[in-house]
């Protein structure tokens, strides 16, 4: 599903797992269209903080789903406007979740741009390089314990 889609419908299987993490009766849609605009404000905070540049990186993500799901219940949870109850912030899980998406969306991009392979090349140059030099210096050792010896 494109970026796009995500970020602007929510499919009734979609739905159907929100109101299952929030323990809410399937057939109960008095809050269908309250649920609906969380998901699709959820999505659109998730993606923002992560990246658009991969449109098919969140398909099948378990973890931008768990992620979702999670910023969901804490905003229908805490949905009311004025309240005398003690305010609670975004679970830190969110922000492990959106943290670990980061780390794998980067790796994304730096493989499809190249970046990872020229990357990946360099070191394998150095290390190249560094077996060079070390056969040199010994084969110099070598050389200098043969001058000494003889």
């Amino acid at each position: 599903m494109s970026i796009e889609l995500l970020k602007n419908t929510v499919s009734d299987d979609d739905l159907g797992q929100v109101k299952t993490s929030l323990r809410l009766e399937p057939d109960m849609e008095s809050d269908n269209v309250l649920l609906k605009m969380l998901i699709k404000a959820a999505r659109r905070d998730i993606i923002g903080q992560v990246g658009e540049r991969i449109d098919d990186f969140f398909d099948d993500n378990e973890v931008f789903n768990a992620a979702v799901i999670l910023e969901v219940s804490h905003l229908y949870n805490h949905r009311s406007a004025t309240s005398e109850q003690q305010t609670f912030e975004v679970p830190m899980a969110l922000y492990s979740l959106i943290n670990s998406m980061k780390d794998d969306y980067r790796y994304q991009i730096a493989k499809k741009d190249g970046w990872l392979d020229d990357y990946t090349s360099g070191i394998a140059d150095a290390e190249s390089s560094n077996e060079t030099a070390a056969d040199s210096d010994r084969d110099s050792n070598l050389t200098q314990e043969d001058d000494h010896n003889g």
